[in-house]
């Protein structure tokens, strides 16, 4: 035997050896951003998380000699299937030793699982859906993740390709540089498409929810056709603008409204994960106050999402927003971020981002077998 035990995740002992896992397989590595361990168990929990109304999941952990030596999960989301008329499962969470024996195990577990829930196809990593963290890094291991992006080693895509993964979708992540963007050109797009009558507004903190309630219109609308989206609920709208409401910047949230209509929309975030990266995964009352006193060096932002509803494309309305979201970080200081994610097919973002300056500088994977 090869000495390797897979079991399921089944009490608190259980789910904390698997949510501390990582801090094993990353140790030393100047890259890494330890996740904050209370938003993870939040996110882990059927009862707090609103996934698991529409989904179902099984956490795996890989043992050696009674010591824990990988994980993943495994899940179902029923939204997903009716949206896009798939028998499709998940994996997601995926850490892991180099030993490809290793994640053979535990690659063998999650198809067997999700091949008893009657589907035929597994596709990831997914930490649950493409509105959560998404994508394997396949390049640039030696740079840091942003704001709610991955981050693994270099021989993950190894592990998953021998074991029969195949590439589904290639993520783009874009990085700009503000003193090397094409400003004019920027200017003049969003100067032109405002003599259309599209007009653009930063987020109202003081009407947080009804704004919440038009990106959330907008953002299913614009997405709606983009591969492997899900539309998002009421209750994970909610739950994701509850999350975030302490840390949005009115200003990187941008909005385009042709009259009344909301027509489009951008939201960026200040990186975080450059403070994160300091609190080992802790946010109690000392590490509260770092990230109050941190948070104001960052100059550093990511452009986590920009769409327009279907026909008010090919108008310049992205361009727009970019250069509403540019204008602001250049009053407030930014001096660079990163885009992303960008699919590989998507055309339309591609161009833009590079016509502006922008340049892709990581890659994300999403593989996918049959079962």
């Amino acid at each position: 035997m090869n000495g390797i035990k897979v079991t399921t995740v089944e009490n608190k002992k259980d789910l904390e050896a698997f949510i501390r896992l990582p801090w094993k397989i990353y140790a030393g590595n100047p890259a890494w951003v330890p996740p904050l361990v209370g938003d993870l168990k939040k996110m882990l929990d059927p009862a707090k998380n609103p996934f698991f109304k529409h989904a179902r999941a099984r956490y795996f952990l890989a043992w050696r000699n009674g010591e824990a030596v990988g994980r993943i999960s495994a899940h179902v989301d029923d939204n997903h299937n009716a949206f896009h008329g798939e028998r499709c499962g998940f994996f997601g969470f995926f850490d892991c030793i180099d030993d490809q024996i290793v994640a053979s195990a535990l690659f063998d577990s999650a198809k067997g699982w999700i091949k008893t829930q009657g589907m035929d196809t597994m596709r990831g990593p997914f930490n649950f859906t493409t509105n959560d963290t998404a994508g394997l890094l396949i390049d640039a291991f030696d740079s840091s993740p942003v704001i709610e992006m991955t981050y693994n080693p270099p021989y993950y895509p190894k592990l998953l390709e021998s074991w029969g993964l195949a590439k589904a979708m290639d993520l783009f992540a874009y990085y700009f540089d503000v003193k090397k963007m094409n400003h004019e050109r920027l200017a003049m797009l969003g100067r032109r498409v405002e003599r259309k009558g599209i007009r653009f507004r930063n987020m109202d903190i003081r009407k947080f929810e009804d704004d919440v309630k038009k990106f959330k219109e907008i953002y299913n609308q614009a997405w709606a056709k983009n591969w492997g989206f899900i539309p998002m609920t009421e209750f994970e709208m909610e739950h994701m603008a509850k999350s975030f409401k302490a840390i949005v910047d009115p200003d990187f949230l941008i909005f385009a409204f042709d009259g009344d209509r909301p027509v489009g929309a951008l939201w960026a975030l200040p990186d975080y994960n450059l403070v994160i990266k300091k609190l080992n995964g802790r946010m109690g009352p000392m590490e509260m106050l770092i990230f109050l006193l941190l948070k104001r060096r960052i100059r550093h932002a990511r452009v986590m999402t920009a769409g327009v509803v279907n026909d008010y494309r090919q108008r310049g309305i992205e361009a727009g927003l970019v250069a509403r979201v540019f204008e602001n970080g250049v009053k407030k200081g930014y001096t660079s971020g990163e885009l992303s994610w960008v699919l590989a097919d998507n055309v339309m973002m591609n161009r833009l981002a590079e016509a502006v300056g922008a340049r892709v500088y990581k890659t994300y994977r999403v593989y996918e077998a049959k079962v």
